[in-house]
C-alpha cells in the first residue's frame, strides 16, 4: 500500500468515529412500539431512553478527560465502542423497563467516551487545511450516520422493538477499522496548570464553553420542538415532522462539505455566519404557516448548526495547546450536554418575556441568534481595527 492509500485508509478510520455521534438516535423509532410493550409506564419514562444516555454523556466525556492521562487514546476509544455495544445489543434479548433503562445509563457512558475523540483525533493526526477540511467531514458522516441509523432502527423495530437494539451491531465493523487502521497519535507531553491556564486549557477556551452552552440552549430547540409545533399548527403529523427533521440533516450534511471553502471565504466571520443563517432560519420557522415553509426552515437551520458544529470545534482545539486537544474535546462535549439539558428552561424564558403558543420559544430564539451575529461580526471588525493601529513590535 502506498502512502497515498495509506492516509485514505487512514481518514476512512478516523472519520468512522463520527458515526458514533448518533448512535443513541438508533432508538428514536422503536419508542412508540416500546410504550405498547410496557403500557403501565409513562411518556416519560419512555423518553428516557434517549434521554439518560444523553445526560451521561456529559458524565462519559469527563471520564475520557481523565483516562487520556493514562491511557492511550486508542483504548479509550476501544473501551467507548464496547461499552456501546455490549450495553446497547443487551436489551434486544430480555429486560424489563428499570433493566432496559439501567443498561441504556451505561451505553450512555460509553457514548460519552467516544464522543471527543471523534473531534481529538482529527486534531491530533492532521493539520492546517487538512484538519479543516476533515473537521467539516466529520460534521457530514456523523448527520448521515444519524439518518442511516434512524432508517435502521425504524426498519428494525417495525419487525419487534427488541430488534432495534440489535443494531449496534454495525459498530463492529467501525471498532475493527480502528484496531487495525488508526495510528494511535503522538504522546505529548502534559501542560502543567497556571493561572488561567487548566492542564492547557485558556481562558478563551472556557469563553468558547460558555458560548456553547448557550447556543446548545437555542439550538436544540427546534429538534425538541419541530413535532409539536407543527402538530399544533396543522402543518403536518408524525410523517411530515419527521422529513422536516431529515432535511435539517442533509442540511447539515451539505455544509459540512463545504465547510472549507466556506471557511476559505469568509475566514474569522463563518462563525457569524452560521448564527445569521441560524437567525434567518428560526425567523421563517416562526412564520411558518405551511409544510413547505417548514422544509425551507429546517434546510436553513442544517446548514447554519452544520458550520458551526466544525468551525467552534476548531476553535476549541486551537484555544487549547496542543497536547490538551483531547482534554479541551471532552469539556466541550460537556458544555454540549450541559447546554441541551438546559434547552427545555427556554420555554420559561419565553414566557417570562411575554411569549405565548407552540412557537414561543422560537421568538426568543430566532432575534437572539441575530444579536449573536452582530456581535460576532463586531468583534471581529474591532479585533482587526485594533490589529491594524498597533505598532508592530
Amino acid at each position: 500500500m502506498n502512502d497515498n492509500q495509506q492516509s485514505l485508509v487512514t481518514k476512512a478510520a478516523v472519520l468512522s468515529v463520527a458515526t458514533m455521534l448518533y448512535t443513541n438516535n438508533m432508538a428514536g423509532p422503536a419508542l412508540g412500539a416500546i410504550k405498547q410493550a410496557f403500557p403501565n409506564a409513562s411518556s416519560v419514562t419512555i423518553q428516557q431512553i434517549i434521554s439518560i444516555p444523553a445526560i451521561m454523556m456529559i458524565f462519559g466525556s469527563l471520564v475520557t478527560a481523565q483516562l487520556q492521562r493514562v491511557m492511550p487514546k486508542k483504548k479509550i476509544l476501544y473501551i467507548g465502542i464496547l461499552i456501546q455495544i455490549v450495553a446497547g445489543i443487551t436489551p434486544a434479548f430480555y429486560g424489563d423497563m428499570t433493566f432496559i433503562l439501567i443498561v441504556r445509563t451505561i451505553f450512555g457512558l460509553g457514548f460519552g467516551m467516544t464522543f471527543p475523540l471523534a473531534s481529538s483525533l482529527i486534531a491530533d493526526l492532521f493539520d492546517g487545511k487538512e484538519r479543516d477540511t476533515l473537521m467539516g467531514y466529520k460534521s457530514s458522516v456523523g448527520a448521515a450516520a444519524g439518518v442511516l441509523f434512524q432508517m435502521l432502527g425504524g426498519y428494525l423495530a417495525a419487525i419487534d422493538w427488541r430488534y432495534n437494539f440489535l443494531g449496534l451491531l454495525v459498530l463492529i465493523p467501525v471498532y475493527l477499522l480502528v484496531m487495525f487502521k488508526m495510528p494511535e497519535p503522538e504522546k505529548r507531553p502534559p501542560v502543567k496548570s497556571t493561572g488561567a491556564n487548566f492542564g492547557g486549557l485558556t481562558s478563551k477556551t472556557w469563553l468558547i464553553y460558555l458560548f456553547n452552552i448557550v447556543f446548545n440552549i437555542l439550538q436544540f430547540s427546534f429538534v425538541t420542538n419541530a413535532a409539536i409545533v407543527m402538530a399544533a399548527t396543522k402543518a403536518g403529523g408524525p410523517a411530515q415532522a419527521g422529513v422536516v427533521l431529515t432535511t435539517f440533516t442533509g442540511g447539515a450534511f451539505v455544509a459540512g462539505i463545504l465547510y472549507s471553502r466556506v471557511l476559505g471565504l469568509f475566514k474569522a466571520y463563518t462563525l457569524a455566519l452560521s448564527t445569521g443563517l441560524l437567525g434567518i432560519a428560526f425567523t421563517v420557522l416562526v412564520n411558518a404557516d405551511s409544510y413547505s415553509l417548514y422544509i425551507v426552515g429546517s434546510a436553513l437551520f442544517g446548514l447554519g448548526f452544520g458550520l458551526y458544529n466544525p468551525e467552534i470545534t476548531i476553535r476549541t482545539i486551537k484555544s487549547a495547546h496542543k497536547s490538551a486537544a483531547t482534554l479541551a474535546m471532552s469539556f466541550f462535549v460537556a458544555s454540549m450536554g450541559v447546554g441541551k439539558f438546559g434547552a427545555p428552561f427556554l420555554v420559561y424564558a419565553s414566557q417570562v418575556l411575554g411569549f405565548q403558543g407552540p412557537k414561543a420559544s422560537w421568538m426568543v430564539v430566532a432575534p437572539t441568534f441575530f444579536i449573536v451575529c452582530v456581535l460576532l461580526i463586531l468583534r471581529n471588525v474591532f479585533a482587526k481595527s485594533k490589529n491594524i493601529t498597533e505598532p508592530a513590535a
